[in-house]
């Protein structure tokens, strides 16, 4: 009990001391040490400000982007599922052996522009100093049924706190169809395609200085399973657009994603949770926690009683909850279009020069099925598959007894402490 109370004490204390020096402005806007006038565009629904994420070591900005963008989807010849039982038949056929789901249901090309609305983050060092001195800044894209908030768990479990520590900048983001970002049509919208040029159009505007008036010399492209993914594409297509980049939670062996997605038991998210209520049927998420912990976690390497804030409410100080809870609380949603398509960006990469580092957990189910250390190292495969040319200075890490979510493990500042040390000896 004492010890609650400390901790309570101490994170009033610290929102003291933040809102000095974060001032709500008449433009509804907020300026802190190191940021700009105000690009974000923040809804009358979200705080002006963020003064620390879950983590509590972070000077963020956080609020909506609008974002304008082209991009080449597919044809998806599929309607919204009626109900569970056909939502459960999609699972079916797409698993079984030899599916044809993908061959029968995308037909062609289907360009589409628009614009949508991205909810996101940009931190730096709460030092001013250190702040005001930031020149690189790690793009941070989230994996499948995550949001933003996978970066940033609780305190201890938070990247965005390593990062900012080392005197990096963050941005990360709720990916289209997910958490606080704009939810369009999940068919024929919310597929990969779209996911990538988002990302392109969001690194453009942080190279432009488009977002906070805040601008960047070096840009570290970080994701996390399909966000690797995602990430991937961007490097195929546009090869100048990271300096480096670091991919977690991924492979060159896709044999096991079958099994975690059996694992979820798709629902219809719009039934599943109160949080997901008016949701189109093609949106889907997990049915419980024991497919989150089969897909995602290692037992016992994780900490499935401690103490963190609750992640859907970020804004208030909560009842204490695990950081597996926290997971399973923030549970989000994926979608039929990206279901179908996230194989459609993957490709080699020949083009991109930067450095590359990859990191998997040593018990990655999704990409590894439980053991990525046989027959050989997953992680060191990546990189000369998918970047034959990139920098010498390029790495690869196992962080010990991880799953597939390495950021919720006991191991993980472990790897995050490799992942900066890559950068530092990269020149970033």
């Amino acid at each position: 009990m004492c010890s609650y109370f400390l901790l309570f004490s101490h994170i009033l204390s610290y929102y003291a001391v933040i809102s000095f020096s974060l001032v709500r402005q008449t433009n509804g806007a907020a300026t802190a040490p190191g940021f700009g006038g105000a690009n974000l565009t923040l809804s009358d629904s979200e705080p002006t400000w963020n003064s620390v994420l879950t983590g509590g070591r972070s000077y963020c900005m956080s609020g909506n982007v609008e974002v304008t963008v082209t991009s080449t989807n597919f044809k998806i010849k599929y309607d919204q599922p009626r109900d569970q039982l056909a939502v459960t038949e999609f699972s079916v056929e797409m698993l079984q052996a030899s599916s044809d789901l993908m061959q029968r249901l995308v037909d062609g090309p289907n360009p589409i522009t628009g614009t949508w609305r991205i909810f996101s983050s940009l931190c730096l060092p709460a030092d001013p100093v250190a702040a005001k001195n930031a020149k690189t800044v790690q793009i941070l894209t989230h994996g499948d049924t995550l949001s933003s908030s996978y970066w940033d768990i609780a305190p201890g479990y938070s990247y965005i706190d390593a990062a900012t520590a080392a005197g990096y900048a963050t941005f990360s983001y709720d990916r289209i169809g997910v958490g606080r970002s704009e939810h369009p049509d999940p068919i024929q919208i919310a597929q990969a395609p779209l996911h990538l040029e988002i990302l392109h159009a969001l690194v453009t505007m942080l190279r432009n200085g488009d977002i906070q008036q805040r601008k960047f010399s070096n840009f570290v492209g970080v994701g996390h399973s399909a966000g690797s993914t995602v990430t991937q594409g961007v490097t195929t297509k546009y090869p100048k657009d990271f300096d480096a980049i670091i991919l977690t939670g991924t492979s060159t062996v896709p044999t096991y994603v079958p099994l975690a997605m059996a694992a979820f038991n798709w629902q219809i998210a719009a039934e599943a949770s109160p949080n997901f209520k008016g949701l189109p049927n093609g949106y889907f998420t997990q049915a419980n926690s024991i497919g989150i912990q089969f897909a995602f976690f290692r037992y016992p390497n994780f900490d499935p009683k401690g103490k963190s804030f609750n992640v859907t409410v970020r804004w208030v100080f909560a009842d204490a909850i695990s950081v597996f809870e926290a997971t399973v609380q923030d549970k989000q949603t994926t979608s039929i279009g990206e279901l179908l398509t996230i194989g459609t960006i993957v490709a080699p990469s020949p083009a991109f020069t930067g450095p590359v580092d990859v990191v998997l957990g040593e018990n990655d189910l999704v990409f590894c099925g439980g053991n990525c250390a046989s027959p050989v190292d997953q992680s060191a495969a990546v990189q000369p598959l998918f970047y034959p040319n990139a920098a010498a200075g390029s790495r690869h890490y196992l962080a010990a007894g991880a799953g597939h979510s390495v950021n919720a493990h006991f191991s993980a500042k472990a790897a995050w402490a490799h992942q900066i040390d890559f950068l530092k000896l990269n020149g970033f």
